[in-house]
């Protein structure tokens, strides 16, 4: 542990009740430990312990924590806040113990007010009573405002802020905006109506032209008057039906490892003449669809044929089936 002093001024120090700057000396004594030559150290760590003693000291008294008269009282309290701020433990130097003493030169006396004296309380009062009368004269003192509607656009302005340019250019831009939305939710309603229209007539068109083709199947013209139309079937893929399709499907042949070969929904009447079909499941009737089988076999692993709801019908007439019958109104054979 080594032994060091510190004596000198320290700057001035601020003095709350009369806002001057007054000049302050310090002296004191501490202890330390660190590695090096103590006698090149001491002289550096009381600099920097003088330093620190000045900004923490006039920290306290700019905040009112302290006043001059009790600055020597309360010194001690203060010794471990002046070593930190002083960093020299950043060097590798320990200062562990401080005493200090600061004193600081007397305040200046207050010079005395040398100007003229105010008025008496009489004169102040007509003086202002004029000041009073002068300003309400005087036009510079009122704002005029003013707002005009013209076109749909509300024109403001002021004596004191002139034309209200922003507010104007605001407005335009919001009543275009308002006036873009408008069109583009009415551009958008036609369109809407065009494309219904035009839906709905390609639907009229394509059910005037081909009322009745199943998906998997070309129709043909051909037709006995008591059955649907010829349908031409290779299947290779499953044959569906639907709407009022009436089709007929003959002398055709099958085999698929999943899946449903015959299906008919809507209101499809199917007539299968001498056609063969092996599948997971044979035919499904779906809606009111009705599928007449004649001839030919219908296999189906899970069900020959299924129907899902109370208008289907399936019947067969002369037909080898091999499956279950899943569902109501299946016939035969």
């Amino acid at each position: 542990m080594f032994n060091g002093q510190l004596s000198g001024p320290i700057g001035t120090l601020p003095d709350p009740t009369t806002g001057q700057q007054l000049p302050a000396m310090a002296q004191g004594r501490f202890t330390f430990v660190a590695q090096g030559d103590p006698n090149t150290l001491a002289p550096q760590i009381a600099q920097a312990l003088m330093q620190a003693t000045q900004r923490v000291l006039s920290h306290k008294l700019s905040s009112n924590q302290v006043a001059l008269p009790t600055l020597a009282q309360s010194l001690p309290y203060y010794a471990q806040e002046i070593i930190a701020a002083s960093g020299v433990a950043q060097h590798g130097v320990t200062v562990q113990q401080l005493e200090l003493a600061v004193q600081v030169q007397q305040a200046a006396a207050y010079a005395g007010y040398q100007g003229a004296l105010p008025p008496d309380p009489h004169t102040q009062t007509q003086n202002r009573m004029a000041q009073i009368a002068q300003e309400r004269m005087d036009p510079r003192n009122y704002e005029v405002k003013a707002t005009v509607e013209i076109g749909g656009f509300k024109l403001q302005g002021s004596s004191d802020k002139g034309f209200d340019t922003d507010g104007l250019a605001k407005q335009g831009i919001d009543k275009a905006k308002s006036e873009l939305l408008w069109w583009g939710i009415g551009a958008a309603i036609v369109l809407l109506v065009l494309l219904g229209l035009a839906g709905l007539a390609w639907y009229v068109y394509r059910e005037y032209k081909n009322p009745s083709t199943g998906t998997g199947a070309a129709a043909s013209d051909k037709s006995d008057g008591k059955s649907g139309k010829s349908a031409t079937w290779d299947g290779k893929e499953p044959f569906k039906c639907g709407g009022n399709d009436k089709l007929t499907l003959s002398g055709v042949s099958a085999k698929f490892d999943k899946g449903t070969a015959v299906t008919a929904s809507g209101n499809c009447k199917l007539e299968l003449t001498d056609v063969n079909l092996d599948a997971a499941i044979g035919i499904v009737a779906e809606g009111n669809a009705v599928v007449t089988v004649k001839g030919g076999s219908v296999t189906g692993k899970e069900a020959a044929a299924k129907t899902t709801t109370q208008n289907a019908k399936v019947s067969f007439s002369g037909t080898k089936v091999t499956g279950k019958k899943d569902g109501k109104n299946i016939e035969g054979p």
